[in-house]
């Protein structure tokens, strides 16, 4: 007859390479012990008071169903077919995985300074905001309660010389100061400032009109990136790192158009007489 397993793992950790994100669960992982047929899993609310353990015939699970924003505490036996080990291992505690619902507002402008409401579940205080744009700055992040985080973000550049935002979709992730994180893939997006595509600033009489002299000055940067010396990030319309042809076809497509204040775009009727 098989012996007893007396001991259960030595070590067990919430995973955090898990891809999925939804609230009410908590993942597992742990080391096999020698000699175990499988192991069982105990939950609860309470430490060291736990229910029905979940039966697992691997070093892995998932447990789901769990309550939002409320502590779960959770150890492991092995059993084979002579038994249980009588010990468990060491005790777990910890939320549930964030989950992010919504982010509001979910687009900004390049050059744009906004506060964003991230709304969700299991967000705990001294959670990290991350948007995988090192030019998307967060800052004063806030858990106003486990459902709201609040932050200030702002979108480079801000400034002349700045490199900026590169626009598009980006995936946001909130990570708790127990190293579980939650992400809401393409949550938030930056645009393109139009604004920026007048670079020509050596002649007042062209101010705010794309011609001629724009595209010369950006023909001086075209095919340079960030790792030249040279590069222009004012020249880097949609933030990529390069001076490219898209860069060109921004400039190129407003030609002889004048910038209107009122709706923030390029037009022929908002030049001048005299310059149409």
């Amino acid at each position: 007859m098989s012996r007893v397993v007396r001991h259960a793992f030595m070590c067990l950790v919430i995973a955090t390479i898990a891809t999925t994100t939804f609230a009410g669960e908590i993942q597992l992982a742990w080391d096999p012990t020698s000699g175990a047929s499988g192991y069982k899993v105990y939950y609860g609310t309470s430490s060291g008071a736990y229910g029905s353990p979940v039966v697992v015939y691997g070093t892995s699970t998932t447990i789901q169903g769990l309550q939002d924003c409320v502590s779960y505490y959770v150890a492991v036996k092995a059993f084979n077919a002579a038994g249980e080990s009588p010990n468990y291992s060491n005790e777990l505690a910890g939320w549930s995985r964030p989950s992010i619902a919504s982010a509001t507002p979910a687009v900004a402008i390049q050059g744009e300074q906004l506060v964003i409401d991230v709304m969700g579940a299991n967000f705990q205080s001294g959670a990290v905001v991350d948007l995988g744009n090192p030019h998307v700055l967060l800052s004063s992040v806030t858990a106003l309660s486990c459902n709201h985080i609040q932050l200030l973000a702002t979108v480079e550049p801000t400034a002349e010389g700045m490199r900026p935002a590169h626009i598009g979709r980006l995936d946001l992730t909130i990570e708790n100061p127990d190293s579980v994180f939650g992400m809401k893939p393409q949550a938030f997006e930056v645009l393109i400032n139009p604004a920026r595509f007048d670079i020509n600033k050596s002649d007042s009489m062209t101010t705010d009109r794309i011609d001629g002299k724009d595209t010369v000055y950006l023909s001086r940067q075209f095919g340079l990136n960030e790792s030249n010396p040279n590069y222009d990030p004012n020249d880097d319309f949609d933030g990529d790192g390069w001076v490219d042809g898209q860069d060109l076809a921004y400039v190129a497509s407003n030609l002889g158009r004048c910038w209107s204040a009122s709706t923030k775009t390029w037009r022929l009727d908002a030049c001048p007489t005299v310059l149409q």
